[in-house]
């Protein structure tokens, strides 16, 4: 019997002020987002295949367009156990009955839980809230609470008769909304967004228009004063479930038949994405990828029960029993697993060398990322795999000794990296490996599980990266406070393993194996990517285009991201199915043959959306982004940088403050940390005239204060999407890469 679910598990629509205009969520990673009509079809090119991908992301009048996340519904059956697309006219069948699909019927329910929700604290509250936990706007008490919740309630649309829905205050007069006062300031907000069908019978779902606004009465206007708690604010950000119901033809019984998607997915309408084609350093996609595989068995040939790879376990990730006995094996990672560098490994190493092209603090430091002027980081060198000889004199003889010339660094870099191994090794052979030194070197200044806290390693004077700063330098879940800290970001698990097995030799250059595509460059490497082949895939391009950390609270979505507890399966969040499914069931709907759910006339709620979690029953419409900041241009604004304070290793069980060693004070250090650059720019190249360009603040006449996050709530839509330098051919673009005065990427549409 087939199976019917909707790809992407996630996806995610991103807010714009345009009225009208909007454009495809990209579904490659770095990818560029599509064109499309007023309906969500894709436009393509004059050969009607190749898409024609954004090339303005404003409209006419200087708006930002809104960014609609699509999801279509894919079958898996004996023909496609990966799964393909379903069409409108194929044949389906489901509970006992056959036919022709003749349409798809959406559900999709909305709303904002952030003005209800916990004071977001970093990472107070991502194992629980105690019951005295603080609530934002705690003066509002009882029923009254109801209100701050913004929830139009669901909507539904078709791909024949209704295909556009609104997510507004007028509930389609069947459901009671609740919606902030029409009086706020400077924005009111009316919507959360709207719905469509496509063409093809495919779910465009908008967000909102990035209106955020303030309901005190304070006489001197609205005022921000925290970055993530603001109590009177109300923004349009919002999140939901996403289900979907099949319409067969049943020439059977010459009656019209109907059968539910498996399980529902979910839709998360972010604030805009100004870097479009610029990934973070730790993606949604990394961070779900390294949770399947931990949590839910996904791969038990990479990681699972000790002794077992030989023989995989098949482990039912929705039986918890099965699941619960699976964990409490000795779980570990498979060494013998060899990942493909150019596919895996270089896109980790890549990603921080782009941030250069949005932050000067790279170049303070040296460019330590920069791939081709500085030796550590040439891809070239880094592919090369061990080779494995039965002598010294075979080994010799296979081709010239390679010298390594490493301007990596100064002093210890270059001498360190200069090192190379020899003699045989325990099983007898003799290994050619010129770039060990070099692979371990990189290996050994990331940071590990349980240095989240290390600025660098100063308390190992025989380490190799005595005194350097581990890696990556960007900042954690909870630099803000000594308080359960977490001050700088580290990788995941999955990304630190394949890292360390490239370390250590046991990679596979697939490079040499000639297994890259066609027209493949490690400096441009998204581009040759092609559209996901499956639903899985969607799934994952989709996310890695998503923020995976730090988690401060964050970007789209916060650290619940990483919750075991919130999802049915990887990539699909856990629903409330009370609130996500169609009021009557498929099979009540083929009993008295009807069907005419298509405005849920019947649908009824005995209770407002819920202010607290409910992870065994699932996640209600506004859930997911409740914990995120309010208003979200305040936590946006000021997430530029942050200055950690890296006085001394022990940090965090040291306090001068509370011995009055002032000596101590004094010599205190801060470094200047970068949250995230892909989402929230520092300075970028801009064209200043006459094909001249200059590096300017990305946000100039916005401070990081609670004046600039006031300021930047007017002023978002104004700020410039950085984009490839349209001057620049894709031979330049890859040159470009170790070339500062050609930049590869560019300010462009500054309002």
């Amino acid at each position: 019997m087939p199976s019917y679910k909707i790809h992407p598990g996630v996806g995610i629509a991103r807010l714009g002020n345009s009225e009208n205009d909007f454009y495809l969520a990209p579904e490659t990673p770095a990818g560029r987002p599509q064109e499309c009509d007023s309906l969500g079809n894709p436009v393509y090119g004059a050969d009607g295949v190749t898409p024609r991908y954004v090339a303005h992301y404003k409209d006419a009048e200087g708006r930002v367009k809104r960014q609609a996340a699509r999801f279509q519904i894919y079958v898996y059956d004996e023909q496609s156990p990966q799964g393909r697309p379903l069409k409108l006219g194929d044949r389906i069948e489901g509970g006992g009955n056959t036919g022709t699909l003749v349409d798809i019927r959406w559900r999709v329910w909305l709303a904002n839980k952030k003005a209800c929700w916990f004071r977001f604290n970093a990472t107070e509250g991502e194992h629980g809230y105690p019951p005295d936990a603080p609530r934002r706007n705690a003066k509002i008490e009882g029923d009254a609470r109801t209100q701050l919740i913004i929830d139009p309630g669901p909507r539904i649309v078709n791909a024949t008769d209704k295909r556009r829905a609104r997510f507004d205050r007028s509930g389609e007069g069947a459901y009671a909304t609740t919606f902030p006062p029409q009086n706020l300031q400077p924005f009111s907000i009316d919507t959360l967004g709207e719905m469509m069908t496509d063409n093809s019978g495919r779910l465009i779902v908008l967000g909102g228009h990035g209106r955020s606004g303030s309901d005190t009465r304070n006489p001197a206007g609205p005022q921000i004063a925290d970055y993530a708690n603001n109590d009177g604010w109300f923004d349009d950000t919002a999140d939901g479930p996403v289900t979907a119901r099949l319409v067969m033809f049943s020439e059977e019984v010459q009656k019209l038949r109907y059968v539910d998607v498996e399980y529902p997915a979910w839709v998360v309408a972010g604030y805009p994405r100004f870097v479009p084609e610029i990934l973070d350093m730790v993606t949604a996609d990394d961070v779900m990828h390294d949770l399947a595989l931990r949590q839910f068995a996904a791969d038990t040939e990479l990681y699972g029960a000790l002794g077992t790879f030989d023989d995989p376990q098949c482990i039912d990730a929705h039986n918890a029993g099965q699941l619960a006995h699976w964990k409490a094996s000795r779980l570990t990672w498979n060494k013998a697993y060899r990942p493909w560098f150019f596919r895996d490994i270089w896109p980790i190493l890549y990603r921080p060398d782009e941030f250069r092209w949005l932050t000067d603090a790279l170049g303070q430091s040296n460019f330590p990322h920069d791939q081709q002027n500085r030796g550590t980081f040439d891809p070239y060198k880094l592919c090369v795999a061990p080779q494995y000889f039965a002598s010294q004199e075979e080994r010799d003889a296979a081709r010239p000794q390679m010298l390594l010339r490493a301007n990596a660094n100064q002093g210890e870099a270059a001498f360190e990296t200069a090192r190379r191994s020899d003699g045989p090794d325990a099983q007898g052979r003799w290994i050619r490996d010129d770039y060990r030194a070099m692979r371990t070197f990189l290996f050994d200044l990331l940071r590990l599980p349980g240095e989240e806290n290390e600025f660098k390693v100063v308390d190992r004077i025989s380490s190799r990266v005595h005194n350097l700063p581990l890696m990556p330098l960007l900042c954690g879940d909870n630099p803000l406070t000594n308080s359960a800290p977490s001050k700088f970001l580290r990788l995941t698990d999955y990304q630190l393993f394949i890292l360390k097995q490239w370390a250590d030799g046991r990679f596979i250059d697939d490079k040499a194996m000639g297994w890259l595509p066609p027209g493949y460059s490690p400096f441009l490497p998204y581009a040759t990517i092609p559209p996901p082949r499956s639903g899985r895939e969607l799934d994952r391009d989709v996310l890695s285009n998503v923020l995976g950390g730090a988690f401060c609270p964050g970007g789209e979505i916060g650290w619940l991201l990483r919750n075991p507890s919130i999802y049915w399966e990887p990539y699909r969040v856990k629903a409330d199915r009370t609130l996500s499914d169609f009021f009557q069931t498929a099979a009540q709907a083929n009993q008295v043959s009807t069907g005419n759910d298509i405005a849920d006339f019947t649908y009824s709620m005995d209770n407002p959306l819920s202010q607290n979690n409910d992870f065994d029953t699932g996640l209600q419409p506004g859930d997911l982004t409740k914990s995120m900041a309010l208003p979200w241009q305040a936590d946006f604004n000021e997430c530029s940088t942050q200055n950690i304070d890296i006085t001394y290793a022990d940090w965090n069980n040291l306090y001068p403050e509370s011995v009055g060693d002032t000596r101590l004070a004094a010599s205190r250090k801060v470094w200047e940390t970068l949250w995230w650059p892909a989402h929230r720019p520092l300075q970028v190249w801009e064209n200043i005239g006459g094909g001249n360009l200059s590096q300017l603040d990305w946000s100039r006449g916005v401070p990081q204060t609670n004046a600039g996050d006031l300021k930047m709530v007017s002023e978002w839509s104004k700020l410039p999407f950085v984009v490839p330098n349209p001057a620049l051919t894709p031979e330049q673009r890859r040159q470009a890469s170790s070339d500062l005065a050609s930049p590869k990427f560019v300010a462009a549409e500054r309002n």
